[in-house]
């Protein structure tokens, strides 16, 4: 398999040193800075958001019929 070197893949700044590092990497090349892993609730936090609004705005939407 050939990798375009040319090709726009999604990069994240590092903290430690402001270099651009791909997105899929954990830790940083240059300084070493280990990226936060995300947990299972930041991956879910938009469906549980979602969530939450739906349970608090359905029943003020009802009552408004």
């Amino acid at each position: 398999m050939k990798i375009d070197p040319h090709a726009n893949y999604p990069t994240r700044e590092c903290p430690g040193c402001a270099v651009e590092v791909p997105a899929n990497e954990n830790r940083c090349p240059i300084c070493g800075y280990e990226f936060p892993a995300r947990g299972p609730l930041h991956r879910n936090l938009i469906w549980i958001v979602a969530l939450l609004l739906i349970l608090f705005l359905l029943p003020l939407l009802l009552s408004l019929r």
